[in-house]
């Protein structure tokens, strides 16, 4: 494991239904980072958010072996990246919010959105699993947006040992708050991040999308926290695309101790819990 892992997380503006100019943009973004030992690209980056219909989710979902995997596998190859980006998954006559997980050896895994928000159930299943996954940098877990909000599935990757979390996400405004009386000018969804990171000594790499997609604003704002919940990169800008670079020690991860007392795993109490 080396002491420092390059992440870049890449904030992107896509077109809705424009998958191979959606899809080219990212590997542009790859190619121009080929120091990066991890690429965190948004949740459905290759097809955008807002569908209207089962025949639009149809016509832009691939399966795990599709277009998009072979072309994130074909530029970490390239690069010598690893790479997280979100994809409509088609598996059979089931339909995912997912990201693929793509190392220069090919596609490693998949991760199904367990959590779905709002319209998303009407299109997706809802994935079962948590997977680690084994990095030559460490051990990685994915999260896809609205997971973010369910500390359990948090403190159960770090439980399972994970060093980093990869947040494909596409935030939106949180209900009823409105942009200019948002707490310290953040989107809910970096708060959200901070307390992940700080409450199980995690770095968690959100990236987000941008822009405006039939009527429903991204809030942007992608960001690169530190296991003390401190932003190491961003938040950025909540607006246009933009990418955050930044080298991070992620066996810093591996310390759960707070001081000579206070260890945040060890001092969880699930037996009074009611979950």
């Amino acid at each position: 494991m080396a002491d420092k892992t390059r992440i870049v997380v890449a904030q992107t503006v896509p077109e809705f239904g424009a998958v191979c100019d959606n899809r080219e943009r990212t590997l542009e973004i790859v190619r121009s980072h080929p120091t990066a030992d991890l690429v965190v690209l948004p949740e459905l980056a290759t097809s955008g958010y807002v569908f209207e219909s089962a025949d639009e989710l149809a016509s832009m979902a691939e399966p795990r072996d599709g277009e998009t995997a072979r072309a994130w596998s074909a530029v970490a190859a390239e690069t010598g990246s690893w790479i997280v980006g979100g994809v409509p998954e088609r598996a059979d006559d089931r339909y995912y919010n997912s990201a693929f997980v793509v190392s220069p050896d090919g596609l490693e895994g998949v991760f199904r959105k367990v959590h779905l928000w709002n319209e998303e159930k009407r299109w997706f299943e809802p994935g079962d699993r948590l997977p680690v996954f084994e990095t030559p940098f460490g051990r990685l877990g994915v999260q896809i947006c609205n997971d973010l909000w369910f500390p359990e599935a948090t403190i159960t990757q770090a439980r399972r040992g994970v060093d980093l979390i990869a947040v494909p996400t596409n935030w939106v405004p949180d209900p009823g708050v409105a942009r200019e009386n948002r707490a310290a000018d953040w989107t809910m969804g970096v708060h959200q991040a901070v307390a992940h990171a700080n409450a199980n000594r995690v770095f968690v790499a959100c990236a987000d999308r941008a822009g405006l997609e039939r009527g429903v604003p991204f809030e942007g704002q992608s960001v690169v926290l530190g296991p003390n919940g401190r932003p190491l990169a961003g938040p950025a800008p909540a607006d246009g695309e933009y990418v955050l670079e930044v080298d991070c020690d992620l066996t810093r991860a591996r310390d759960k101790s707070l001081t000579d007392r206070d260890d945040v795993l060890a001092d969880r109490r699930p037996d009074v819990y009611d979950l």
